[in-house]
């Protein structure tokens, strides 16, 4: 199964946790970048955090991976005042995409990214969800964040192969159902052929 994880990360934090995610399930990374980023330090949580409650645009750098190319797309970034930063909602804008298995996880100082994923679930529409993660700031927290990104790439393996299955049960009905048509489309054939010769 071709899965990408697609992510912003402005401190590290979550560039950390994409990159287990990566190794765990064997999925290709794309980092997004922007080109009017905010300053570090202070100017993050006031021009990033602005940006990010205004909705406003990130210039972001052209991508080399692209999710309709992928079964399933990983989506994972820093929270910034309670939401998305600018990059992750623009890409999100610039590439939309449906009928995708995906899976999300968000970086935050309080541990508490539910805004943030809510608003990506909004932005999802029409992808199947199977997991989501909410870490917090992983890089001062390795030990148990790494614990938890496991555990979270485990249950997303243990997806894959559940939505697999119920993908062969699927072709395999939709087979059945296919064979009976023809069957009974056969047998009309033959049974109004009879009466002809009759």
């Amino acid at each position: 199964m071709k899965t990408l994880v697609v992510y912003y990360s402005f401190e590290g934090n979550t560039e950390y946790a994409a990159k287990i995610i990566a190794q765990k399930l064997g999925a290709d990374l794309l980092q997004l970048k922007a080109g009017n980023e905010p300053p570090s330090g202070l100017g993050k949580y006031l021009i990033g955090g602005r940006a990010a409650l205004k909705g406003e645009k990130a210039i972001l750098y052209r991508i080399n991976k692209h999710p309709e190319d992928y079964d399933v797309v990983i989506i994972g970034g820093p929270v910034w005042a309670g939401t998305l930063p600018p990059a992750l909602r623009e890409f999100m804008i610039q590439h939309p995409f449906e009928r995708k298995r995906t899976a999300l996880f968000a970086c935050s100082a309080s541990g508490n990214a539910s805004r943030m994923l809510d608003r990506l679930k909004t932005m999802l529409a029409g992808n199947e969800i199977l997991g989501e993660l909410s870490l917090k700031s992983p890089l001062k927290h390795k030990d148990k964040c790494t614990a938890r990104i496991e555990e979270f790439c485990d249950g997303l393996l243990g997806a894959f192969s559940m939505s697999e299955e119920a993908a062969v049960e699927r072709a395999g009905a939709a087979a059945e159902d296919v064979v009976k048509e023809v069957e009974n489309e056969l047998a009309s054939i033959v049974t109004a052929e009879l009466k002809k010769r009759k």
